[in-house]
C-alpha cells in the first residue's frame, strides 16, 4: 500500500529526532572532571590556609602565655612545661593542632621554642625574641600523632611504634616512654622518648649508602645522673670481611637532667654500603647506664 503524504511526514519527523553523540558526552564528562578537580584543589588550598592561620594563632597565644609566666614569676627562666601556664590551666591548641615545646634555662640568653603541628599543614614554630619559622623547632617531635618517618631516611627516634612501657619494635634495647613518665628528665623536646640502659642500640632499619654521601643527624639526650656519656651516630657495614665502623656526631655527658642537642654530619666511608642509626652509652663493652639515658627526636637527613 502506498504511503500517504501524512504518513511520510510523520515518519520523517520520527527519524529526525537526535541525541548526544559519544564524542559530545565524552567532552562533557572531561569538562566536568576538570571543573571538579579545580574545585577540589581550590578547597584544599583554602582549607590548608585556614589550618595554618589557626597554627599561627595558637603560637601567638602560647608564646604570650610563656612571656606572661616569666613576668609574673619575676624569674628570667622559662616554664619547663606548657601545662604550667595560665595558673596551671595550660595552653590548649585549636582543633586537631598539637604543641611541641623545648626550652633551655642553662644558656645565656635562656631560650624556648614552641612548635604547632597539624597533619594537614606544614608545622610552624615561634621562639624567644618573636622569631617565627615555617618549620618545626630543631628536634621537636610534636604531638601524639606526629611521626614523620616518610621525611627521613631512617627514623624511629620518636618511638611512635609499640606500646608505652614496651621495647619499641624498631629498636633492640630501648623502652618507649612518654615525656611525662616519672623519671624522664623534664622538658623533653618530644612527646615520646626512649630510655636506654644497655651499651648499644640500633634504631630503625638499615639503609643503603654510597661512599662519599653525607648524612646529617640530630637528636636530644638527657639523664638524671649517670657515670657514662651518651653518643648518637651511624653504624656503617659492608661485606663480611669489612665488619663494621662506628661514627658518632657528638656525646652528651651527665648533665643534671638537662636535655642536650647532639647534631652533626657524617660522610659514608669507602667500601661501606649500609648504615643504621646508633645510640651508645659509652662506658666500655658490656657497660650499662644507671639510671637510664633518655633520647628523643632522632633524625637522619641525606644532604
Amino acid at each position: 500500500m502506498p504511503t500517504s503524504p501524512t504518513n511520510k511526514n510523520m515518519l520523517f519527523k520520527r527519524n529526525n529526532k537526535s541525541g548526544f553523540t559519544i564524542v559530545e558526552l565524552l567532552i562533557v564528562i572531561v569538562v566536568i572532571g576538570i571543573l571538579a578537580s579545580i574545585t577540589i584543589v581550590s578547597f584544599n588550598g583554602i582549607s590548608k590556609r585556614a589550618i595554618m592561620a589557626t597554627l599561627s594563632a595558637d603560637l601567638s597565644s602560647s608564646t604570650e602565655s610563656i612571656l606572661l609566666y616569666q613576668f609574673d614569676t619575676n624569674d628570667s627562666s622559662y616554664p619547663t612545661s606548657l601545662s604550667m601556664l595560665n595558673d596551671g590551666e595550660g595552653v590548649r591548641p585549636s582543633g586537631d593542632n598539637t604543641f611541641g615545646y623545648a626550652y633551655d634555662n642553662t644558656t645565656t640568653p635562656k631560650t624556648f621554642c614552641v612548635t604547632a603541628f597539624n597533619a594537614k599543614a606544614p608545622p610552624q614554630s615561634a621562639a624567644q625574641g618573636g622569631t617565627h619559622s615555617d618549620e618545626a623547632c630543631p628536634g621537636a617531635a610534636g604531638g601524639l600523632g606526629y611521626c614523620p618517618e616518610s621525611s627521613h631516611i631512617a627514623l624511629n627516634g620518636y618511638y611512635c611504634d609499640g606500646a608505652v612501657g614496651s621495647t619499641a619494635s624498631l629498636n633492640n634495647a630501648v623502652t618507649k616512654q612518654l615525656a611525662t613518665t616519672s623519671g624522664v628528665p623534664a622538658g623533653a623536646p618530644g612527646y615520646y622518648v626512649g630510655s636506654q640502659t644497655s651499651r648499644d642500640n640500633m634504631i630503625g632499619t638499615t639503609f643503603d649508602v654510597t661512599a662519599g654521601e653525607v648524612y646529617c643527624i640530630d637528636g636530644w639526650a638527657a639523664t638524671s645522673a649517670s657515670s657514662v656519656t651518651h653518643t648518637i651516630g651511624l653504624m656503617f657495614t659492608g661485606s663480611s670481611t669489612l665488619g663494621t665502623t662506628w661514627r658518632g656526631v657528638g656525646g652528651a655527658a651527665p648533665s643534671g637532667a638537662t636535655w642536650k642537642k647532639l647534631s652533626g654530619c657524617l660522610t659514608a666511608p669507602s667500601t661501606y654500603t649500609r648504615a643504621i642509626f646508633w645510640t651508645q652509652n659509652d662506658g666500655g663493652n658490656g657497660t650499662t647506664a644507671s639510671p637510664a639515658w633518655y633520647h628523643t627526636a632522632l633524625m637522619i637527613r641525606k644532604q
